[in-house]
């Protein structure tokens, strides 16, 4: 998408009209693909973006606890860790988690946790693509009923072209 700036800004519209209105305080980024969405989702919302990044990358942190990923990382676990700025959010915020995909959920889980553990409330979590097979929303809700997730594309509609039979 970010190879197609009218695809992109669409993108950046259509997430900024859902959450105008909603008296969102601030957007949540995950580390990295939510860096790309996020800021200017929080320019057209005239409000603050800030980073949850990966542990050890940021000074001043909170530190969450780990999570599980789908994928194995530099650690060859496939386990992760995420830490937010102490003042990144405040008690009584009004909090959008943003990110390009929603998978297993251990990414979603590790941001709610951390911005409600700051006092603040994650409105919702909103995603480009969720992958309803590997259930990462009830797994998110398991932990977290209150907060909604919304996607922006069904992976119903993505397809890969596969070999194509004789």
């Amino acid at each position: 998408m970010c190879a197609d700036p009218e695809a992109f800004a669409l993108a950046v519209k259509i997430f900024a009209d859902r959450y105008r209105g909603m008296k969102i305080d601030s957007i949540g980024g995950f580390d990295a693909r939510g860096f790309i969405l996020g800021p200017p989702v929080a320019l057209a919302l005239n409000i603050p973006f800030f980073m949850l990044r990966k542990k050890g990358k940021m000074p001043n942190v909170i530190d969450g606890a780990a999570y599980s990923k789908e994928y194995k990382g530099d650690d060859g676990a496939g386990q992760d860790a995420l830490c937010v700025q102490r003042s990144a959010a405040t008690a009584g915020q009004r909090v959008v988690l943003v990110d390009d995909l929603v998978a297993t959920g251990g990414t979603l889980m590790a941001g709610v946790d951390l911005v409600k553990g700051l006092g603040a409330e994650v409105v919702e979590c909103a995603c480009m693509i969720e992958l309803k097979a590997l259930n990462g929303v009830g797994k998110l809700h398991e932990r977290h009923a209150d907060v909604p997730v919304w996607s922006l594309i069904s992976e119903n509609i993505l397809t890969v072209k596969g070999e194509e039979s004789s």
